[in-house]
């Protein structure tokens, strides 16, 4: 049975108008308090449809819905609980066509986007030995975080000179492709709102009331868009913790949770400091390393629950022994008190630090999970198929379309796509409008024609058949029509001759299983199911979320910064040096900050017991190099009160007993 809400969780639940701040500490029931709300403001004869509660992942907007469904009872009908991205392209699909753009618009992931970005470098001859498309990716991806067009980019060194030119490149490209990145979902919402009021005061009406969930992982782009939309009726309530900002490194800038009582000075401040997770030990020493920042809410969360014991500090000889010791050390809680492997994580600031676990605890036959291992949606057979099908919707793809014109081999090889590459730039039209002028083209091989010519049948064919008007009550059944294309281009076949070994490739076709799957899934769950809306939910989804792999019983390995939102009875955090956690690349003060928030949110995922491990040497370039203990730790033990100091030597005593021959 839920406990009763706390005051300060009642004060927020129950603050309807006006802008409120709540300041969540970690393991604060910060959902539930977001949860409760939503359901109270209904009660009180708010209408769902004046509601929107916008959050970061799909998992989480979904888990919201549910928690609301259960405490109202039904389902509220025109509640809008959505990501930012998904709540723009609702948008868009409604308003874009007043920017210039057809409502069809493809969705570019990443990937697809360095697909262009990579071509666009080759156009303008640019060096890819010095610079990649990465490079050049980061740039595009700052400049659109901090809403700057092309234009209004200054460059100040000759590689940002580079950067703007291929931005103004891509930008134009994305338009003629009627292509749409991740960011531009975010930045053409708002060009809609600021060109054009109409747009946004019609948006404000629906949208009297907002909430924003993880309110310190915004960006620029993201705290305008909501700022723009609560501008008129100021019922906006961010709920977040500054203390737990990790995501600098994707835009997120904390100083928008910091600055919410200058942009909103009426603001109610609450601050939700109960934690229901961890124990008192180990928020003691979780405060000890956080309270060093500068620039944060000063806030300590209380322990709900036992004061349970100090955290662990543990120096290893080397990597090997450490990976060693935690392995020993999680098969010796696990055995001696009858625990699933699944209690247990650890925690590693970088990925690479993950091999050493995964052979310790191979060697030891205890189950793990690696978290973030390769994504569903980034598997090449299954990049293939959607690049079709984005296809289908809109030819004029052009990252889709250089994918898949020649897969299967038509004979369409990379001097007849040259060649078609250049005659679309010179006629300033899109790749496949030259496809389709193929036969008064002199110079493409006979035997390339007949490729392009079965090639556009195929994507004429498809797309009349998936293009629905609004009005179509007929509509295509998905799964039925994609299955039978596979079968027309003998994609399997392709698969499995393709692939080095059979085995090989009986994955491939099992993974292109749970695709079909996953179609036939989303068409019965939507009686109005278009080929255009599965594309844009299954990408929304494979970018927005962290890899969420089947469950299974295992010792849980990922980095730090895919455990926020998680908890463990048990955690292990390795790497304990300066050079690692801090990283060496955060010398500077906010960086280092960062740091210092990122080891936070990993001590606060401990529930029971907290184990932090530091090597004496370790291997960097093949030679072994002295390490120096994080000054995260020298924080810790300085500010953990003195009856809570940590207790190695017992601890290490403790194990080596159990690692006893005849307890082995």
């Amino acid at each position: 049975m839920a406990l009763e809400l706390n005051d300060s969780q009642k004060e927020a639940v129950y603050h309807i108008n006006g802008p409120m701040l709540a300041l969540a500490g970690a393991g604060s029931g910060k959902t539930r308090v977001i949860t409760e709300r939503i359901a109270y403001l209904i009660k009180q004869g708010i209408e769902p449809y004046n509601i929107l509660a916008v959050t970061f992942t799909n998992k989480a907007a979904t888990e919201m819905r549910e928690r609301i469904t259960a405490l109202l009872k039904e389902k509220p009908k025109n509640l809008i609980i959505s990501t930012f991205h998904s709540f723009c392209v609702r948008v868009l699909k409604q308003e874009i066509e007043k920017l210039g753009y057809k409502n069809n618009f493809t969705i570019y992931s990443p990937s697809d986007a360095k697909t262009l970005i990579r071509s666009i470098l080759r156009e303008l001859k640019i060096n890819t030995l010095s610079y990649d498309e990465g490079l050049f990716a980061w740039y595009i991806d700052r400049y659109k975080n901090n809403l700057l067009k092309p234009y209004e980019v200054e460059p100040r060194e000759e590689i940002e000179k580079t950067a703007k030119r291929v931005y103004e490149v891509y930008q134009n490209y994305l338009k003629g492709y009627n292509a749409l990145d991740f960011n531009d979902l975010i930045n053409l919402t708002i060009d809609l709102y600021i060109n054009y009021p109409e747009v946004l005061d019609k948006y404000q009406e629906r949208f009297k009331y907002i909430m924003v969930d993880e309110y310190q992982d915004t960006n620029f782009a993201q705290y305008k868009l909501i700022s723009l939309l609560a501008s008129k009726y100021r019922n906006i309530a961010v709920v977040g913790d500054d203390d737990q900002s990790i995501y600098a490194f994707r835009g997120a800038d904390v100083s928008n949770i910091l600055s919410f009582e200058n942009e909103y000075p009426d603001a109610k401040v609450i601050t939700l400091n109960t934690n229901y997770r961890s124990t008192k030990a180990i928020l003691e020493a979780a405060y000890a390393v956080i309270s060093n920042n500068t620039n944060r809410k000063d806030k300590q969360v209380i322990a709900f629950g036992d004061d349970g014991t100090p955290p662990t500090i543990m120096p290893l000889e080397d990597e090997r022994e450490e990976a060693a010791f935690i392995a020993d050390n999680i098969q010796h809680y696990a055995v001696s008190k009858n625990l699933n492997y699944e209690n247990f994580a650890i925690l590693f600031r970088m990925n690479a630090q993950s091999r050493l676990f995964e052979e310790a605890l191979r060697l030891r036959g205890m189950p793990y999970k690696v978290v973030g291992a390769f994504q569903f949606y980034d598997r090449k057979e299954i990049k293939d198929i959607l690049a079709y099908l984005n296809l289908f919707v809109n030819p004029h793809d052009e990252v889709s379309l250089i994918r898949v014109i020649n897969i299967p081999k038509r004979g369409i090889g990379s001097v007849a796509i040259n060649t078609l590459n250049e005659i679309s730039i010179q006629k300033n039209q899109s790749l496949y409008d030259t496809l389709l002028d193929y036969e008064n083209i002199d110079n493409i091989p006979p035997k390339a024609k007949v490729g392009i010519k079965d090639f556009i049948e195929i994507i004429e064919h498809y797309n009349n058949l998936f293009t629905v008007d609004k009005n179509d009550i007929e509509r295509p059944k998905l799964y039925e029509n994609i299955n039978k294309f596979l079968d027309v281009i003998a994609y399997h076949n392709e698969v499995l001759n393709s692939s080095d070994t059979k085995e090989q490739g009986s994955k491939k076709i099992e993974n292109i299983e749970s695709l079909l799957n996953g179609i036939a899934e989303y068409e019965k769950q939507n009686k109005n199911a278009t080929l255009k809306n599965y594309l844009d939910r299954i990408l929304l989804m494979s970018i927005e979320e962290s890899n969420e792999e089947d469950k299974k019983t295992g010792v849980m390995l990922m980095s730090i910064h895919s455990a926020k939102g998680l908890e463990f009875p048990y955690v292990y955090i390795c790497g304990m040096e300066d050079g690692i956690m801090p990283h060496h690349k955060s010398l500077a003060e906010d960086a280092l900050e960062e740091e210092r928030r990122l080891c936070y949110v990993a001590m606060t995922r401990a529930k029971k017991h907290l184990t932090l491990t530091y090597c004496l040497k370790r291997k960097k370039m093949g030679k072994d190099v002295d390490c120096t203990p994080s000054v995260f730790l020298d924080e810790m033990e300085k500010g953990m009160p003195e009856d809570m100091s940590m207790n190695e030597e017992e601890f290490f005593s403790d194990l080596k007993s159990f690692l006893k021959p005849e307890n082995n």
